[in-house]
């Protein structure tokens, strides 16, 4: 770590939790189907630190922390969502005795059509080394090698270093979406701590990667009350207009959906509040628009949805493009200054949702100045 992000990470002792976090989670291999190590994981910590907490049927995990005493009754609930799952792969079926495996969720073309190295695993965290090669007479298939032979069902990833920090960089084999779950989970604890004047619900879901199923179903079952602010905390690649170690990225859409203003201005205020007594905070904002996210799924539910993005290199552990068929594997990455900046974010704008309404910007466009109005009239005569 370079002396500048120890010298950061030191100053803000709830980045350095979630960074431990993070550790922790990366420890934990999981695709679409198969999140039951990075659940439970999850589940403990919440547990050690007297978290509320409810696991629905599908597998997704809502932590909540109460108000404070004394809070006032009008103020919304503000939920945090992360996806607890990563692409991979999944056996399927037994070919004459080989394992096939087909991949869950945008792993990078390069591993179906040059093969990749890999592991697979069990539900008690074993890992077996195994080797992912192509079928070209099959496209989206590829035949899974390894000393002991991967049962159908098998959940597979690419065999990447669980987590290391180098510099201002952190780098995982899944930092999308563990960086959303630690980020979140570090700031439950504070807040568990010192409570704000709004319910605040940490959410983490399950198989984003295969189509958002897991918020999908949250939100169409309203497991989240209907006045509820939801805001994604995703990574998200690399584009341009946005800059690895300028913040985090408040998120004004994804690919698919333009976000709720008014859940934005929640994040506004959360970030102007940090600046009022740090004006060196650094936080970007941007239309991230390289893929989908969690906030599309409540958005067109009905729920007022936003989000806060870290910018990640190597998005889905392609060196290049998922698309490129000629690319390589590789750890996804983000900054640490983005990450607790991102951590500090989540905090403060939980501390704000009642503040949403004094953001300076709507304040603003409310009314015209009596004689800027006169100067109209009078010039259009």
């Amino acid at each position: 770590m370079s002396i500048e992000s120890k010298n950061y990470v030191d100053a803000f002792p709830i980045g350095q939790r979630a960074i431990d976090i993070l550790r922790l989670l990366g420890e934990c291999p999981a695709t679409s189907f198969h999140e039951s190590l990075v659940s439970r994981c999850i589940l403990d910590l919440l547990d050690n630190t007297q978290i509320d907490y409810r696991v629905d049927r599908y597998g997704n995990i809502v932590a909540k922390v109460g108000s404070r005493v004394g809070a006032p009754s009008e103020s919304s609930p503000i939920a945090f969502v992360a996806h607890m799952d990563h692409p991979g792969f999944e056996v399927v079926r037994h070919d004459e005795g080989l394992p096939i495996a087909s991949p869950l969720g945008g792993v990078p073309l390069a591993s179906i059509t040059k093969g990749a190295d890999a592991f697979y695993f069990d539900r008690k965290g074993n890992r077996f080394l195994c080797q992912l090669e192509p079928t070209p007479e099959k496209e989206n298939e590829l035949v899974v090698k390894s000393e002991i032979v991967a049962p159908v069902g098998a959940p597979i990833v690419f065999a990447l270093e669980d987590f290391s920090i180098s510099g201002d960089i952190l780098r995982m084999r899944a930092m999308d979406d563990l960086a959303g779950c630690a980020a979140i989970i570090a700031s439950l604890e504070e807040l568990n701590k010192n409570p704000s004047d709004s319910d605040v619900y940490g959410v983490f879901t399950r198989a984003e990667e295969v189509g958002l199923i897991g918020a999908r179903l949250l939100s169409l079952e309203n497991t989240l009350h209907e006045n509820t602010f939801v805001v994604s905390v995703e990574t998200s690649s690399v584009i341009p207009g946005v800059t690895q170690g300028e913040g985090p990225v408040i998120r004004t859409g994804d690919a698919s959906y333009t976000f709720n203003s008014e859940a934005e201005q929640i994040l506004i205020m959360g970030r102007e509040a940090i600046r009022s007594s740090d004006s060196d905070y650094k936080c970007q904002r941007q239309l991230m628009s390289a893929g989908s996210c969690e906030a599309s799924a409540f958005a067109v539910n009905g729920y007022r949805a936003t989000g806060i993005a870290f910018a990640l290199g190597n998005w889905h552990n392609a060196t290049t493009t998922i698309r490129d068929p000629d690319g390589e594997i590789g750890d996804e990455y983000i900054s640490v200054q983005d990450f607790i900046g991102g951590v500090r974010l989540i905090e403060s704008s939980a501390r704000n949702v009642r503040e949403r309404n004094n953001s300076p910007l709507p304040s603003r466009y409310r009314n015209v100045p009596e004689d800027q109005k006169s100067r109209l009239v009078t010039s259009s005569d």
